[in-house]
């Protein structure tokens, strides 16, 4: 159980959704470790089935995750060595303009979107935690030196 294979049943069950936290830092020419992916996803009912859907044949536990679950609140998965965050929103932007904003990139060959980097820094500004602080300085860097 891999990320790419999730990524790919993600994208096959034809789920909207943009990588977002540490996973996609790389994007932007930062890097740090991280336990989980966080999946931010659109947040429809049609889009949250699909999303379980996903989930289940990647092998995950679903039986206890509900459909609106999956539209409501942030569900940590934490079951085998992938652990995985869903969040139907997230503190500081929205979906859609996160959408709007997304980067294509790659994750091994699977062609993935990640958070635009002005995107991660609203995150990170909002979440106000002490690593997103520690990871908004970086980021910030980063946009200062991409100007």
């Amino acid at each position: 159980m891999d990320i790419e294979n999730l990524l790919k049943l993600l994208k096959e069950n034809n789920v909207d959704f943009v990588i977002i936290g540490a996973t996609a830092f790389p994007t932007h020419g930062y890097s740090r470790s991280t336990m989980d992916v966080d999946f931010f996803i659109r947040n429809t009912k049609d889009n949250a089935e699909r999303t379980r859907e996903a989930l289940k044949q990647f092998g995950y536990d679903v039986t206890d995750v509900s459909v609106d679950d999956l539209m409501n609140f942030k569900v940590l998965i934490r079951q085998y060595v992938l652990e995985t965050d869903i969040h139907p929103f997230v503190k500081g932007v929205l979906f859609d303009d996160v959408w709007a904003n997304k980067v294509s990139d790659k994750i091994g060959t699977t062609d993935v979107y990640v958070a635009g980097l002005d995107d991660l820094i609203k995150m990170k500004k909002a979440a106000g935690r002490p690593k997103d602080l520690e990871d908004l300085k970086v980021l910030e860097e980063l946009k200062k030196d991409k100007l």
